[in-house]
């Protein structure tokens, strides 16, 4: 069976499809991190996949912040399903895994604040190994808090939530049930997991000493062995025993370099191979030992800052019959049994009327099937006028509030009058109907605008000859004036722009770099300080080692803008 975790920050911007996604990959269990959704926010497309059942996790603080989802196979459904570490989100103690642990050492207000932020789903599966013995198999999903050096409160929610992970995740195992923990730990471990050279004390930071100490034995940091008290250390607890997990990439490479899953995007990093690896898959060591058989990193897939990974185990799953009541298929928005509330209610749109007599409407509707939506009445019909149609619509301006196109050429003491004669719209093209709307609206095009109507008679006439009442198009002279006063006005703006450019000054071309003599691209710098919102020229090429060649140089130069 295959296990895939990938950190995919934002689940709803994916370009491709999510169950083309997921076959893609050939996983039998994906779990997501960051999928920024909440419950409001999770449609039907994203929650119900043919073939999967998911489970997901919301934050309940932010919108469009964090979030876990497991997508099970229905080959490996699971028999139980839970959300969150402490036990305070179970509503269903049928479908609950149990095995909190001992939490005296968290106040009760603590367990709900780390629970809150939708970071962990766990789904419990049947598997069956290769001697034929069957146990049970937890899979957590979590996507940890990320280290802020400039909020401390958050660093120690972080240790916090590490030692409830820990605390959890032993009292699973002590259980009998295997245990997997995967996800974003947002920590690295070893110096080999990082690109950027750290010396010793920096190496030393708490999140390396949680992590080093869960690992088993032979997986260890002897750079990060040190004595913990956890009285002290508050990623950790006194209930706690350490050493049960194994980071199954390093397993089979244990010193393989460049082996990374996330890189910055706003510096191209990733194109120079200059990251960390964040995301682990940890497997209890029994399991390790009796079936683990492969784990990568699937660096090739993009999508997101992180990539996936992957291991593969000689068990299988044993699904279970039915979804555990967290599955997003009992949800009611998606079960069928109870709508939104939102969808009881609707936004009102009031519609504008036009009187045309009798004569006209009858004429207007010749050919012409409107008989959805459309009130027959011989006075007033009801009409919307569709966006971007690129025709004048014949509008209301009886009250003044909007007139038609031709009253913006009109003199002074000109009348407008909406009132529109049946040869005037004698012909079924002027009719705009919107099947989506149920509605219609009379519409002309721009050359029988030009037509001359008592309605802008004295606005338009220079534009026609002969009798008033007549309606003669203008001639081929007075069409070639129009557009050579058009190419005009053209002219003007483009000598406006061109004139305020000279004013304020452009930046120019960008200089080259001093180490490739490429173009650079500008950047500005957004970090708080003095220098906040200044432009600066930088190496367009991706950040790197200073060793590698083909990584971004040390060109910098400020942007020196033109005085006035």
């Amino acid at each position: 069976m295959k296990i895939v975790s990938w950190n995919i920050n934002g689940i709803r911007a994916s370009k491709t499809n999510l169950k083309t996604l997921i076959e893609d990959i050939g996983s039998d269990v994906m779990c997501f991190q960051e999928t920024k959704v909440t419950r409001d926010m999770l449609d039907e497309p994203t929650a119900i996949l043919d073939g999967y059942n998911s489970y997901f996790s919301f934050s309940r603080k932010r919108s469009g912040y964090s979030g876990v989802a497991n997508y099970c196979k229905d080959s490996a459904t699971p028999v139980k399903a839970e959300e969150g570490l402490s036990g305070g989100l179970t509503t269903n103690k049928n479908g609950s895994i149990g095995c909190y642990g001992n939490q005296t050492s968290f106040l009760e207000d603590e367990l709900k604040d780390l629970d809150a932020e939708g970071r962990t789903i766990i789904t419990q599966h049947r598997v069956r190994f290769p001697s034929g013995e069957e146990k049970d198999l937890a899979i957590i999903n979590v996507y940890c808090p990320r280290f802020d050096p400039d909020r401390e409160d958050r660093h120690q929610y972080k240790l916090r939530f590490f030692a409830l992970l820990q605390t959890r995740s032993e009292a699973i195992l002590a259980s009998g049930s295997h245990v997997i923990i995967l996800g974003d730990i947002n920590t690295t471990h070893r110096q080999l997991d990082r690109c950027d050279e750290e010396d010793n004390e920096s190496h030393k930071r708490p999140s390396r000493l949680w992590l080093n100490q869960m690992l088993y034995d032979k997986g260890r940091d002897p750079k990060l062995e040190t004595d913990l008290d956890p009285q002290e250390f508050i990623a950790i607890t006194p209930h706690i025993v350490g050493g049960k997990f194994m980071d199954s990439f390093r397993h089979f490479y244990p010193e393989k370099e460049g082996c990374f899953s996330n890189w910055c995007t706003l510096t191209n990093a990733r194109s120079t191979n200059y990251g960390r690896r964040l995301d682990y898959i940890l497997t209890d060591v029994e399991l390790s030992e009796q079936c683990l058989k492969s784990a990568s990193i699937l660096a090739h897939i993009e999508g997101s800052d992180h990539c996936p990974v992957t291991v593969e185990l000689t068990c299988e799953f044993i699904p279970a019959k039915t979804c555990p009541p967290l599955c997003t298929k009992f949800m009611p928005e998606f079960s069928g049994k109870q709508q939104k509330l939102s969808t009881f209610f609707t936004k009102l749109i009031k519609h504008d009327t036009i009187t045309i007599n009798n004569e006209s409407v009858q004429d207007a509707f010749k050919g012409t099937d409107v008989s959805k939506g459309v009130k027959r009445s011989p006075q007033k019909i009801q009409s919307q006028p569709l966006k971007k149609q690129k025709t004048l619509e014949v509008k209301k301006g009886s009250q003044g509030k909007q007139g038609d196109l031709m009253s913006f050429f009109k003199g002074p003491g000109s009348k407008s009058d909406t009132t529109v004669n049946s040869s005037q719209v004698n012909d079924t093209k002027n009719i705009v109907t919107d099947p989506k709307s149920n509605s219609f609206s009379l519409s002309v095009t721009v050359e029988e605008a030009r037509i001359k109507t008592k309605t802008d008679l004295l606005s338009t006439s220079k534009y026609f000859t002969g009798d008033p009442n007549s309606a003669e198009i203008v001639s081929n002279n007075e069409l070639e004036n129009e557009e050579l006063v058009t190419n005009i006005v053209n002219d003007n703006k483009s000598s406006t722009t061109n004139a305020w450019k000279n004013i304020l000054g452009g930046l120019g071309p960008a200089p080259l770099c001093k180490g490739h003599k490429e173009p650079c691209v500008l950047r500005m710098v957004k970090k708080p300080g003095p220098n906040k919102g200044k432009q600066f020229y930088a190496c367009a090429r991706g950040e790197g080692l200073k060793t590698n060649p083909e990584a971004r140089c040390e060109t910098f130069q400020w942007v020196v803008k033109k005085k006035l």
